[in-house]
C-alpha cells in the first residue's frame, strides 16, 4: 500500500491529511463525515467505523507523492469506464450475503437476500452468466456449509453438493470442482476438506477425482488449459503448507514454490497471484505448459504493513487489474480463535479494493463501511463490454 504505517496520519491530520488518501469519492464522502462528526470524540465511533479509520491510518502512512496520487487518479477514472463487475460476501446486512458492484465500487446490489442463509465466497463462471458460492444453512448441530449455483442476477438458485466447499468453475463453464467437507461437523476452517469432485451442470451428474490422497486444500482454481488444478494445502499430502499445481486428469502433484495461500490463476493461465504472507498480494508467472509446473519472477504487486493484511486475491478478465481485500489483524476471543480472512468469520474494518496490476502500490477501495467485506471476484459482463 501507498506509505508506511504511521501512527500521525489522518485523525490527527484532519480533512486536509484525508483529501490526499487515495480513496473512491464513496470512501472519501464517508470518511471525511466521520472526521467532522467526531471531533475528538473517536471513542463514540461504532467498532466498524473506528476499525475503518485504523486502515486509512496503516495502509496509508506519509502522504502519497503527488506522482502516485495523480495514478490512483487515473485508475478510478479508469474503473469507472471498465464494464466488468466485481461480486463479494459482506455481513453488512447483519448476515452473510453476496453483493455485486461496479469496478468502481458503485450501485451495489444484494444477490441473494437470505436473513436466514449466509452466502459466501462467491466464484463467477468465466463467462460471466452464473455466480457458484458456499452457503451455510442451518443452526448450532445441524448447520452445515453446500455449495450452489446461481445466474449473475440473482435467480435460479441450484444445489451442487452437501457438506461441500471452495467451489471453482471448469474453463468452459460447464462443471463446478469443489471440496466435500473433511467432518461431519460444521466448521469454519476453510481447509478442513477431503476429496476433490466435479459437478457437469447438464447432467446433475458428479465424478469423483482419480487422485484419492487430495484433503486439507483450499482456494481451487481449474487452469485455463484445463490440464491443471491449482491451491493452497495447509498439513495435508504430506506439505505443512503449500500452493500446489494438482493434475486435473491424475495424481501428479508439485509444489510451486510460492511462499503464502490463495492462489489465483490469470486469465490467460501465465501468471499467477496469492497473498505473498500476510501483508502482500503477490504476482508471478506460471508456466503450466511444461511436464513440470513452474512459478518463476516473484514479485509484490501491493503491500501493506502489520497490522493491517492484504489477502483474497483476484484477477480481472483482462489481467489488468486485481482486486482483494485488506483490513487489520483480529484474534482471540472476539472471532472464536478463527482467522478473519476464513469465509464467513467476522472481519472487522476490512473492505475490498483494486488495484493497477501493471503499478506498484497503486489502488482504491471500492467498500467503505468496513462490514466484513471479502471474498471479491471479478464477473465478465459481456454485454456492457460490446457497448
Amino acid at each position: 500500500m501507498p506509505g508506511g504505517g504511521g501512527e500521525n496520519c489522518y485523525l490527527a491530520g484532519g480533512l486536509e491529511s484525508i483529501k490526499k488518501v487515495p480513496l473512491s469519492l464513496p470512501f472519501r464522502t464517508q470518511l471525511e463525515k466521520k472526521m467532522r462528526m467526531q471531533n475528538n470524540r473517536l471513542p463514540q465511533l461504532t467498532a466498524a467505523a473506528v476499525a475503518g479509520l485504523i486502515i486509512v491510518v496503516a495502509l496509508v502512512g506519509d502522504a502519497p507523492a503527488e506522482e502516485k496520487k495523480g495514478d490512483t487518479d487515473k485508475l478510478l477514472e479508469k474503473l469507472r469506464a471498465y464494464p466488468h463487475k466485481v461480486v463479494y460476501e459482506t455481513n453488512r446486512d447483519g448476515n452473510w450475503e453476496l453483493y455485486l458492484v461496479n469496478a468502481d465500487g458503485s450501485n451495489p446490489i444484494n444477490l441473494t437476500n437470505t436473513p436466514d442463509v449466509d452466502e459466501l465466497y462467491p466464484k463467477p463462471s468465466p463467462d460471466g452468466s452464473k455466480i457458484c458460492f458456499v452457503a451455510d444453512e442451518g443452526k448450532g448441530s445441524t448447520r452445515v456449509r453446500n455449495v450452489y449455483y446461481i445466474n449473475k442476477d440473482g435467480s435460479r438458485r441450484t444445489k451442487v453438493a452437501d457438506n461441500a466447499r471452495e467451489p471453482c468453475w471448469s474453463p468452459d463453464g460447464s462443471e463446478i470442482a469443489y471440496m466435500k467437507g473433511e467432518y461431519q461437523k460444521f466448521t469454519f476452517s476453510d481447509f478442513a476438506t477431503k476429496g476433490l469432485f466435479i459437478y457437469n451442470l447438464a447432467s446433475g451428474q458428479t465424478r469423483a477425482h482419480p487422485n484419492k490422497k487430495l484433503q486439507h486444500l483450499y482456494t481451487l482454481n481449474w487452469s485455463p488449459n484445463g490440464k491443471w488444478f491449482v491451491a493452497t494445502v495447509h498439513g495435508g499430502m504430506g506439505f505443512s503448507h503449500a500452493i500446489l499445481a494438482i493434475e486435473a486428469n491424475g495424481d501428479k502433484v508439485f509444489n510451486l514454490k510460492l511462499d503464502g495461500c490463495r492462489p489465483n490463476i490469470s486469465p490467460d493461465g501465465k501468471k499467477i497471484t496469492w497473498g505473498h504472507g500476510d501483508f502482500c498480494a503477490g504476482l508471478a508467472d506460471l508456466d503450466l505448459s511444461s511436464a513440470i509446473p513452474r512459478a518463476t519472477n516473484i514479485r509484490d504487486i501491493v503491500e501493506s504493513k502489520d497490522p493491517v493484511e492484504t489477502y483474497h486475491v483476484t484477477w480481472s478478465p483482462d489481467g489488468k487489474y486485481i482486486t482483494y481485500t485488506t483490513g487489520p489483524k483480529f484474534s482471540g476471543k472476539r472471532l472464536g480463535g478463527l482467522l478473519p480472512e476464513f469465509p464467513g468469520v467476522e472481519a472487522p474494518g476490512w473492505n475490498v479494493c483494486v488495484a493497477d496490476a501493471a503499478q506498484k502500490n497503486v489502488w482504491v477501495a471500492l467498500t467503505s463501511d468496513g462490514k466484513s467485506n471479502k471474498q471479491p471476484s471479478w464477473v465478465v459482463t459481456k454485454e456492457e463490454a460490446g457497448r
